[in-house]
């Protein structure tokens, strides 16, 4: 892959803000619908949805801007998007390393094996999204200091806790496997069927 350009840097720009908007869509999505039927646990799957509803935008971004760094620029901006909205301080660096990551991939299969490419890469960087939630099973300690210098009460941080087991990081990881290889096959569909028209940038 080639290096980005002025004119890439432009488009990374526009699909990271599209990119965001699809995570808002999979929190909306996630704590105002599936929290009605799963009180508690609705926050523990917002990493899936986000990733099943992302990838028709991450499947056209790397179509249009095939170059190494895109990627890294989207992970490093959603992870301090998510330290502006609040999130554990932390929660910054599983989506740079994730984005980074998937740089990496994306940039060393493209040519030989594209499909496989563009799969793995972006379940990579979905799990990026997994930095407000980590901390919960990893660093509880700290999770919970955050917690209490944000003013929240102890029956808040408790129901906070409450479903974390590890039976519940295993659902969370699984279902993060499965909704981004969802969103995946959604996305390189719907990019190969209706964009196939446009060029890839080369």
């Amino acid at each position: 892959m080639k290096a980005l350009k002025t004119k890439d840097l432009v488009n990374v720009g526009i699909f990271t803000a599209l990119y965001f908007v699809s995570m808002a869509v999979g929190n909306f999505i996630t704590v105002f619908l599936a929290g009605l039927v799963m009180p508690g646990l609705s926050s523990l799957f917002i990493p899936a949805v986000v990733g099943l509803v992302s990838g028709p935008v991450y499947m056209l971004m790397i179509r249009r801007v095939p170059r190494f760094g895109a990627i890294t620029i989207v992970g490093v901006i959603m992870g301090l998007f998510l330290l502006v909205f609040g999130h554990f301080a932390l929660s910054f660096i599983p989506y740079a390393f994730c984005g980074l990551l998937a740089d990496l991939v994306q940039s060393s299969l493209w040519e030989s094996r594209p499909n496989l490419a563009r799969y793995l890469s972006y379940v990579i960087l979905t799990f990026g999204c997994t930095g407000p939630v980590l901390p919960l099973w990893f660093m509880k300690d700290a999770y919970v200091a955050s917690l209490v210098r944000r003013g929240k009460s102890q029956e808040y941080i408790d129901g906070v806790f409450a479903p974390i087991t590890g039976a519940t990081f295993l659902v969370c990881i699984l279902a993060t496997l499965v909704g981004a290889l969802l969103g995946a096959w959604i996305g390189a569909r719907i990019v190969d069927r209706h964009f196939n028209r446009i060029p890839a940038k080369q």
